[in-house]
């Protein structure tokens, strides 16, 4: 049964509400649409955040070519909502989302089998890997979606997830179901390093760089329980320790933030000390196409290696303490913190299965530049 017009945008507006709240998906990352007919669906624009967005933002989407109405452009995947929809005539609600325990779970490019659920049956296709919003994607998805008719979820190698319910409940069952079991398949794997590490870090003290906040040529650095404002054009030739990171980060980019990143996972990769390739293409197009290592090194000298380590990138790691983030607004350091954290717990969880491959170079790169070049300036719009 497809929904009203008005139904589908109130329940559009409040599904992507309950997934931020749930932990699926965070920013502008995912899309979820709705059957308004059998030739139609109402889906999130592209580029819109969850948070400004309302009923009368979503895009009417035409199933057969993909025509739309309106002055806002659908989210660039309406052709893998579409095809579900055309697909599948028992399916009236789809969500896409990148959340983390699946994406990683899909960078092997292995099915989800085995399952006993309710909701999710016994096996989860995983479609094969193609870039972001093209079509080789989406015929993957599509290929996965009609193989497997009785399946309410795909998981998309190296991407994230595709949900697929008859009304709204049973697709956001789906997509927390999906979580639940991928977070036990990647927690056998993942869990016991991830101690392993914490505890073996946890035998020194860790420093504690901050975060800080930059406003004309004047920065504020909070670390530990200090807080200080420094002068950009007016530093002390003593500067040292993590007020002239910040500062030298700030001289030799466009960053307005800067965070000092402990997670678990991006600690543990920051004790290995190697550099860590995206698995994930979330990860190369918000942080970075890889993101470097700086090693531990005189005080002097360590601005200048955090520095190089972060050159073209928004994330970077520095060798056994954690990594740092850096971004424009307070959402996009945060956002990079989380990519680095979930990249950094699928670089682990590939190092220990030992049959996974991480993206292709040039593919990362180009994630990147697409990125730069059409999402974060249509956010600075």
């Amino acid at each position: 049964m497809a929904y009203t017009e008005a139904e589908a945008r109130e329940l559009i507006l409040s599904a992507v509400h309950r997934l931020v709240n749930a932990g699926l998906v965070a920013r502008t990352w995912g899309n979820v649409s709705a059957r308004i007919s059998e030739e139609q669906f109402l889906i999130t624009p592209s580029g819109l955040g969850y948070d400004i967005m309302t009923p009368g933002d979503l895009v009417l989407v035409n199933i057969s070519d993909l025509s739309y109405e309106g002055t806002r452009k659908p989210s660039s995947e309406k052709g893998i909502h579409a095809d579900a929809y055309r697909l599948r005539p028992d399916v009236n609600f789809v969500i896409h989302t990148h959340q983390d325990k699946a994406s990683i779970y899909g960078i092997r490019g292995w099915d989800l089998s085995g399952l006993n659920s309710e909701v999710l049956g016994k096996r989860v296709p995983c479609a094969s890997y193609g870039l972001s919003s093209t079509e080789k994607l989406r015929r993957a998805v599509a290929d996965a979606v009609s193989s497997n008719p009785s399946s309410s979820a795909v998981l998309m190698r190296n991407h994230g997830a595709l949900c697929l319910g008859r009304d709204c409940e049973t697709a956001f069952a789906a997509a927390e179901a999906l979580e639940q079991a991928c977070a036990e398949r990647v927690g056998e794997v993942l869990d016991e390093e991830l101690n392993m590490y914490t505890q073996q870090r946890s035998l020194w003290p860790m420093p504690d760089y901050g975060r800080s906040q930059r406003v004309g040529h004047r920065f504020k650095l909070k670390h530990g329980t200090v807080t200080r404002i420094y002068d950009l054009k007016d530093l002390p030739d003593n500067l040292r320790g993590p007020a002239a990171i910040h500062a030298a980060i700030y001289l030799r980019s466009s960053a307005r933030y800067i965070m000092h990143v402990r997670s678990r996972a991006a600690v543990a990769m920051s004790v290995i000390g190697q550099t860590v390739y995206p698995y994930l293409d979330d990860l190369a197009q918000i942080a970075g196409p890889d993101i470097r290592c700086a090693r531990l090194c005189d005080d002097r000298q360590l601005p200048a290696a955090v520095v190089r380590a972060l050159s073209g990138r928004n994330a970077a790691l520095l060798e056994d303490c954690g990594g740092f983030c850096t971004g424009k607004t307070a959402d996009d350091v945060t956002a990079a913190s989380l990519l680095l954290e979930k990249g950094c717990e699928a670089a682990l969880y590939a190092r220990l299965l030992g049959d996974c491959s991480p993206l292709n170079s040039a593919d990362a790169r180009l994630q990147r530049l697409v990125y730069q070049a059409k999402y974060s300036r249509k956010k600075e719009a």
